[in-house]
């Protein structure tokens, strides 16, 4: 009888409708738990989230750390803030930029504060928001930076972040002094300033730009001699398809002669290696045409060597002294991969010896950026993280010897030490015993600001200084 009972228990239970996941989610429990997780500036990544490595992890949030705004970031599955009771549609517990102050309500501290949305599209609760709340100090791009990390890089997370966090931490507006009195001549010194700075910059750039040609233009020489020998060898055509594309990737070819002849700087070098690029695509569909096969859509240059033309498969490689990462290769260093054989890489003569294109990360950059380049705006992932990031410390230094950039810190750190001036007078007054009523309403008020209020956010909020909100 007993084991008759069970054995109906069991079948009523089955016969019992499963509960969607995210029916067992309290949004507002699972934001404590996030905000538990930043109490310090940095990146948090919810463990459900795969999209991002361990390792990618680590260096946005040494890069948030780093950052001059307090910034904090998570990225977090919709399923987690997802209300909906249907497995049809997705409500979330907050929409834009109240997700991201959701976040700083719980944690209460003033600052940057960004979450990612983890999800299938944007239909599904897939996107950025972003918002700085603060009564005082400067205020940052946040709004821009939403908006420039999703153009650039939605939605690959990992490069959306660095943007982000590169973007956001730039003063929007700087801290001015009131210098009525001297205008004048304070005008006359900060030109004379501006110009002397501005030069210096430019100077210096050019002298970095000028070694970077003297490595890239002789590896262009060559590969421009080579790429026209190759398009002088087609055969001539009457179809009309195949004499466009033919016209079409000689035209390339010799604008891109011409752009070097002239060349200056890294722009042309990135507009020279843009054009090779398109003119190798080129020659891609010109063979498709000819096997009466659809024109293929453009895909990145095969990493091993740009010079094979655009990748058609992926494999998994480990440099020696590297991690194992997903890159994009040609067929013919596709089928070296599984045979065993060693990669066919485009090496380039140092001081010394002869080593990957990729080790050379600043006078190499803009051929990189070239190759890597659709024409459009739109860029392809270079796989290689220690490439990326050696290139981004030679535009920051750049960047960081312009007249605007050097007065913003100016500027940023002057502000910073007229407000530790005013705090330590403030206290100093206290301790003296100043107005003891005064003291105590304003520590009455500094806790009545970070008191919860019963939907999860508190009573009052800082001023919101900028903010943005994208799906993607």
């Amino acid at each position: 009888m007993k084991r008759l009972l069970g054995a109906f228990a069991i079948i009523a239970l089955s016969a019992l409708p499963a509960l969607p996941a995210h029916a067992a989610t309290d949004p507002d429990a699972y934001m404590n738990t996030v905000a538990s997780h930043l109490g310090d500036a940095g990146v948090w990544v919810d463990p459900d989230v795969k999209e991002l490595t361990s390792s990618e992890v680590a260096e946005l949030d040494a890069a948030a750390k780093k950052a001059s705004a307090p910034i904090r970031i998570a990225v977090i599955p919709a399923s987690k803030i997802n209300t909906s009771d249907s497995g049809y549609y997705v409500n979330l517990a907050w929409e834009g930029e109240e997700i991201a102050d959701q976040l700083y309500d719980r944690v209460g501290v003033e600052g940057v504060y960004g979450v990612l949305v983890d999800a299938n599209s944007e239909s599904a609760g897939r996107g950025f928001h972003a918002v700085q709340r603060a009564d005082h100090g400067p205020t940052y791009f946040v709004g821009d930076a939403v908006d420039q990390a999703v153009d650039c890089c939605a939605p690959e997370y990992e490069p959306m972040l660095e943007r982000f966090i590169e973007r956001a931490q730039v003063v929007n507006k700087p801290f001015y002094v009131d210098a009525a009195p001297y205008a004048g001549g304070l005008a006359g010194v900060i030109g004379l300033w501006y110009g002397l700075t501005a030069w210096g910059a430019r100077r210096t750039r050019r002298k970095d730009e000028k070694a970077h040609l003297s490595v890239s233009k002789p590896l262009l020489d060559e590969e421009i001699i080579a790429l026209s020998q190759q398009v002088s060898a087609l055969p001539t055509v009457s179809e009309p398809q195949q004499s466009k594309l033919s016209k079409d990737v000689l035209d390339t070819v010799e604008k891109a002669r011409h752009r070097l002849d002239e060349a200056q700087g890294d722009k042309d070098i990135e507009a020279v290696t843009t054009l090779l690029g398109s003119a190798r695509y080129g020659l891609v569909c010109l063979d498709a045409v000819r096997a009466g096969k659809p024109i293929p859509e453009p895909t990145a240059p095969c990493f091993f060597d740009p010079r094979h033309g655009p990748s058609t498969d992926e494999i998994e490689w480990k440099p020696e002294d590297g991690a194992a990462r997903s890159i994009d290769v040609c067929a013919a260093c596709k089928q070296r991969d599984e045979a065993g054989e060693e990669p066919q890489i485009r090496m380039v003569k140092g001081w010394q010896l002869s080593t990957p294109y990729w080790e050379h990360a600043e006078d190499l950059a803009a051929y990189v950026d070239g190759y890597w380049s659709q024409g459009d705006g739109r860029v392809w992932w270079f796989p290689d993280s220690d490439f990326r990031r050696r290139g981004e410390e030679m535009r920051s230094r750049w960047r960081s010897r312009r007249p605007g950039s050097r007065f913003s810190r100016f500027s940023s750190d002057l502000s910073s030490s007229v407000g530790d001036w005013a705090a330590s007078s403030s206290s100093s007054s206290d301790d003296d015993g100043g107005s003891s009523w005064y003291s105590g309403s304003s520590r009455r008020s500094s806790f009545s600001s970070r008191t919860r209020s019963s939907g999860g956010g508190s009573s009052r909020r800082s001023s919101r200084r900028s903010g943005g909100s994208r799906g993607f």
